[in-house]
């Protein structure tokens, strides 16, 4: 209040002042222009002046309020339009990524023409059009997504091994990553899409070619690249023995560093592969380095079964590793069957009979029956072979039998 009082008062004084000065001071002013001449009082001037300059100034903001008035309706027109194409982009990738395919495919294709990053929307969408069952549809969104813009390549490249490898076209899946590879010979995803590929259509080679670009840029955890790895190999030494190919076998073997051929389960495999093609002599060479370093019974058992390059040796062996880790059921059917290769039938028969007082065995009273028929005890052959014939069919149903009141295999229970 105080301040509107001080302004009037103000305004009051400058008034008074300003019809004192016209009334002391009246003055005129002379204006000529091309011969004419115009005579007006001063004051007049002045005010007409000052209303002119009034005039071109409100002129100049009017103007400059109709320009900026038009210039953001424009803006807000183009404008709205990106964000309301921005709007359906995240739209269609939150559907996108809950699975909503066909509003997700709606939504990003809609928004494709106005959006600042069309390939996102082109990709995203043929993804969508591919998971609804529209194949066409989905190369053609593919393609535009390739004519979107600069290096786009890669990432539609990408974009389509997934879906072949989805379709399981594995070939077309792998042709296409080859092309994406020269573009991009080391991007994480390319190689793990590679890997994929290869290992769904077990080609094994590509896949071992692929493995020291696996390691360096693929960013897999040691382990499962270890497990990768192992898998492979072991798939080569198993198509080698399959096709029982000599020659291959020993090549793929040879051709592993020192690491993987001192892995013991690869060695077993080996091993067992040799015996397969009838390479005993080798085999034998390999499960004895094995069984040297660590106990495994099966691979005992696998050893009584070989032909070695010296028989005596073999027996001398095995039994070094009775003193080192003991009597055990496996090792003394080994035992027994290396002193048949040996011709040493008492001592075969007291190493089978060992066996089986630690474990009863199908195998182990099959081979001392067969040993027992040879040697004239037909009879005790005989009660072994059906020992054996009824601990190899052990889950034989309990049904009764003429001349006896309860199941053969009644347990009295």
């Amino acid at each position: 209040m105080k301040r509107f009082l001080f302004s009037a008062l103000a305004f009051l004084l400058f008034g008074a002042f300003l019809a004192e000065m016209i009334r002391s001071y009246p003055g005129y002013m002379l204006l000529a222009v091309g011969g004419k001449r115009i005579e007006m009082n001063l004051w007049v001037a002045i005010g007409a002046l000052a209303a002119g300059l009034l005039l071109l100034f409100f002129a100049i903001w009017l103007l400059r309020s109709l320009l900026r008035g038009i210039g953001g309706g424009v803006s807000r027109i183009r404008f709205g339009r990106q964000r309301v194409a921005r709007r359906r982009l995240t739209s269609g990738l939150v559907e996108f990524m809950e699975g909503n395919w066909s509003r997700a495919r709606r939504q990003l294709l809609k928004s494709a023409p106005r959006s600042e990053a069309p390939l996102i929307n082109y990709l995203a969408a043929a993804r969508s059009a591919f998971e609804l069952g529209y194949r066409d549809e989905a190369n053609e969104l593919l393609a535009k997504a390739e004519a979107s813009g600069e290096d786009t390549r890669l990432a539609v490249a990408l974009s389509q091994a997934r879906m072949q490898l989805l379709d399981k076209h594995y070939e077309q899946c792998i042709a296409s990553l080859e092309r994406a590879k020269q573009v991009e010979p080391r991007h994480p995803a390319l190689l793990q899409l590679l890997k994929q590929a290869y290992y769904r259509l077990g080609d094994w080679n590509g896949l071992r070619e692929l493995l020291p670009q696996l390691e360096k840029h693929s960013n897999m955890r040691e382990e499962e690249l270890q497990q990768l790895e192992l898998e492979v190999y072991q798939h080569q030494l198993g198509d080698a023995a399959s096709r029982r190919d000599a020659e291959k076998l020993r090549e793929v073997w040879n051709s592993l560093n020192g690491r993987w051929q001192r892995n013991l389960e690869l060695r077993c495999l080996y091993a067992r592969q040799l015996h397969e093609i009838g390479d005993d002599a080798e085999a034998e060479k390999q499960l004895r380095w094995v069984l040297n370093r660590e106990w495994r019974p099966q691979m005992a058992r696998l050893y009584g079964c070989l032909t070695g390059a010296d028989a005596a040796a073999q027996l001398t062996v095995a039994e070094g590793w009775q003193k080192e880790y003991g009597e055990n059921a496996d090792l003394l059917t080994c035992l027994g069957r290396l002193c048949l290769q040996n011709q040493l039938w008492g001592k075969a028969r007291q190493y089978f009979e060992k066996s089986l007082l630690l474990r009863s065995d199908p195998a182990t009273s099959a081979e001392l029956a067969r040993l027992l028929y040879a040697l004239g005890e037909k009879e005790q052959a005989s009660e072994l072979y059906k020992e054996g014939l009824i601990q190899a069919v052990a889950d034989l149903p309990q049904l009764p039998l003429p001349g006896r009141e309860k199941p053969l295999l009644d347990t009295g229970t």
